[in-house]
């Protein structure tokens, strides 16, 4: 009956196999109880002799009450130690059993259970006896362990080398060759299947091998310097970071992406610079310099390790690791025509995160040299009729904007360096007369939409004159002292004549509605934040005067961004801007007589602004 019942013989449900299954039951309680009464010595005699035992159930059931007793086991007791561990390179030897194809299920199990028993051990007792746990490794490395063709088996092979390697640390250097190459072999035939023909059993095979090498790396750094391209081609593989929760699991998936980001951390962390950098930079230029999802992916990792770098080692690797993030930021020159816009910002943006990660570390005698750099590159002719690269530009602007944000008042000074290409592109922005429709036909097509650089520059005031806590007219300290005032103000109020919309505008958003977005979000705080930093009445007279010109373009888009201005004007500066009340009423009066019902809204909306600080109502005035 037990034999039947063994081969699955027995008719499923009928008395016999009930009773049977009840028996089994009560026999392993009973061989559980033993198991707790029997002595240190019985009982290692005892499992010694079961694990040569034909039944692999039995063996399976055996070692299952070994890692019990060692998880039990107390690690002051060390003659106790001694004995139990005398169980464990038979346990570890039972991975080189081979059997037959009609028990090699259970076979692969019970090599599992043998593995998870010295993997217990080795936690547990590894660091007190290495000498033992090193000849353990060497079972477990073998080719029916580690090598093994049984995924599950591997599996178990590689959570065990992970532990004896955290545990043994430099002991296993001289084993390295042996084991590294079949744990790099797994991870990179997992990889090749991902994301879609991958099982649940590769995720696991591969959160295994991921934790075998956080493990390496973390121990044995210094000895991985002919690994590391391998090792990023899983690392920074956009298939294992794009493995779906519906193929392996959510669980597994979710591990997969934490490991791989465990692994990518210890390599910055822990890898010699002088090889790691090298590394990731020679990897980029042979790998990826045209894949846009690997290469945000590198930039993320040189970010880490920038982050990560002590201080003497940044000073030593600040350039070339500078170099680098300008070749990134220069990805769109390099890659495929194919190469969608969205796929270059996410580059971009990636690059950009990275950056900041590294410029923030530097002090002021590394960055000064380095920003002037960085101007130089943004700045440099590249093209045949002697334009800047826009792309670069973009770069630079949206990277000066992220350091004002983080860094405020310490950037502001750098400014100055850059006011004349900031006026340089206003004036290409801008339109001198009051809306582009007045311009020769000739001129109409050369003013460009206002763009992701436009917003940039224009923010890039705005932070400049927000930040700029020295800057006044009389103040010789500053960045927006009179001279550089006269230089922009102009170039920055014309921006309100240019009117054009992308091309591409979605048919929700009128060309109206993102003209006086775009006023409101970018334009109108930087000129009334530039009022603010400059707190001269002159230069108050001026700019205001400017604005308020605009107020008399034909386009209404035009004379309703003049009034948005002018409320930003009072919004900032409340009651000292009154004083130019007297010459802004007549410009007021005419607006409110406009044909546009949307000019005369916003007019309306000026006044009650100027009325709040005012303290009375303009009505009389405007009569």
């Amino acid at each position: 009956q037990q034999q039947l019942a063994a081969d699955g013989r027995l008719p499923a449900g009928s008395v016999a196999e009930t009773a049977w299954r009840k028996t089994q039951h009560l026999a392993y309680s009973v061989l559980d109880d033993v198991n707790a009464l029997m002595d240190r010595a019985t009982f290692v005699a005892t499992v010694m002799r079961l694990l040569t035992q034909p039944d692999l159930k039995v063996r399976r059931k055996v070692l299952a009450l070994a890692n019990t007793r060692l998880q039990a086991l107390d690690a002051h007791d060390s003659e106790a130690i001694d004995e139990l561990l005398a169980l464990i390179e038979p346990i570890a030897g039972l991975v080189k059993v081979t059997g037959t194809d009609a028990d090699d299920s259970e076979l692969c199990a019970c090599k599992q259970a043998a593995l998870l028993c010295v993997a217990t051990a080795a936690k547990r007792f590894a660091a007190l006896r290495p000498e033992l746990f090193e000849r353990v490794a060497m079972l477990v490395i073998c080719e029916d362990s580690l090598q093994a063709p049984n995924s599950a088996v591997a599996s178990a092979a590689l959570v065990a080398l992970a532990v004896l390697c955290g545990e043994l640390g430099t002991l296993l250097t001289r084993s390295l060759p042996q084991y590294l190459p079949p744990v790099l072999k797994h991870l990179h035939a997992v990889v090749s299947r991902l994301p879609d023909d991958a099982t649940a059993d590769d995720a696991a095979l591969l959160v295994a091998a991921l934790t075998t090498v956080q493990a390496v790396v973390e121990n044995m750094p210094a000895f991985l310097a002919p690994s590391l391209p391998p090792l990023f081609a899983v690392v920074l593989s956009p298939r294992v970071h794009a493995i779906s929760a519906d193929v392996v699991g959510a669980d597994l998936a979710a591990q997969v992406r934490q490991k791989t980001d465990l692994v990518a951390g210890a390599l910055a962390r822990c890898i010699p610079p002088r090889q790691l950098l090298p590394a990731q930079f020679a990897y980029f230029q042979r790998e990826i310099s045209t894949d846009p999802a690997s290469a945000c992916l590198l930039a993320e990792f040189v970010g880490r390790t920038a982050a990560a770098l002590p201080r003497a080692q940044l000073e030593q690797f600040y350039k070339p690791l500078f170099k680098f993030f300008l070749t990134v930021f220069d990805f769109g020159r390099n890659a495929f025509a194919e190469t969608s816009v969205d796929q270059l910002r996410s580059v971009e943006d990636a690059a950009l995160s990275a950056f900041m990660r590294f410029v923030v570390r530097l002090n002021e005698n590394l960055f000064r040299p380095l920003f002037l750099s960085f101007v130089e590159w943004a700045t440099a002719d590249h093209s045949d009729d002697g334009r800047v690269s826009e792309t670069r530009l973009r770069v630079f602007y949206r990277t000066l904007n992220v350091l004002f944000d983080k860094l405020k008042s310490i950037v502001a000074p750098y400014y100055s360096s850059v006011l004349d290409t900031t006026a340089t592109q206003l004036e290409r922005f801008g339109v001198a007369l009051d809306s582009i429709e007045l311009q020769e036909e000739a001129n109409r097509f050369e003013v460009p939409v206002p763009s992701d650089l436009w917003s940039a520059i224009v923010q890039s005031l705005y932070y400049s004159a927000l930040y700029d806590t020295s800057a006044s007219a009389t103040s010789a300290g500053g960045v927006w002292s009179e001279q550089n005032f006269r230089k922009i103000h102009r170039h920055l109020v014309n921006q309100l004549a240019n009117t054009k919309t992308p091309a591409d505008t979605p048919s929700s958003s009128s060309a109206y509605d993102q003209y006086v977005g775009r006023v409101r979000e970018y334009l109108a705080p930087a000129i009334s934040q530039l009022a603010v930093a400059m707190g001269n009445d002159a230069m108050w007279k001026s700019l205001n005067h400017e604005v308020l010109m605009k107020s008399r373009s034909d386009d209404p888009r035009v004379r309703v961004g003049a009034m948005l201005v002018v409320q930003a004007f009072y919004e900032r500066l409340g009651e000292e801007f009154l004083i130019l009340l007297p010459e802004t009423i007549p410009y007021l009066a005419e607006l409110l007589e406009d044909d546009d019902s949307r000019v005369e809204r916003v007019t309306q909306e000026t006044i009650k602004v100027i009325e709040s600080y005012l303290g009375e109502s303009l009505q009389s005035y405007l009569k």
